[in-house]
């Protein structure tokens, strides 16, 4: 199995930065969450300050669930699989899963109640908002 793509971890830095720059939240990569054994989203995305890290314990599972969830498809993954993970995302109780699919530029919005689809434009959950466009470049 391939790890993840150029565009894969572009975008993982870019969306980062951006949820990082509004200093009213943190985002995580590749933070394991106990959920079934451990449950690895690209990005988890807390409330500043929700989580601290404890350099004289450290934990291999994180039992406090982020607002937000992000997925990003690589070449070596499909949509289908990363929709399967959001699911289990939110049966976890995960308030929203974001997919995003780098060749169109889609962004699958998951929650509980509804899942739907915006391509290369601004995505807000749980209070957290994202201008994919500018992410995607479409802005520039």
């Amino acid at each position: 199995m391939t790890g993840p793509s150029i565009n894969h971890s572009y975008l993982c830095k870019r969306i980062i930065v951006e949820i990082e720059k509004t200093g009213k939240w943190e985002a995580w990569p590749e933070l394991t969450l106990n959920i079934e054994g451990g449950l690895v989203p690209d990005i988890a995305v807390y409330r500043s300050g929700a989580l601290k890290p404890d350099f004289a314990e450290d934990k291999i599972r994180c039992d406090i669930l982020p607002v937000i969830a992000v997925e990003i498809v690589s070449p070596s993954q499909s949509v289908h699989e990363l929709m399967i993970k959001a699911g289990k995302f939110l049966k976890a109780g995960i308030p929203a899963v974001w997919t995003v699919e780098p060749y169109g530029g889609v962004i699958y919005i998951s929650t509980p109640e509804e899942r739907h689809v915006v391509v290369a434009e601004a995505v807000q959950s749980q209070g957290v908002e994202l201008d994919f466009a500018a992410i995607f470049g479409k802005n520039a």
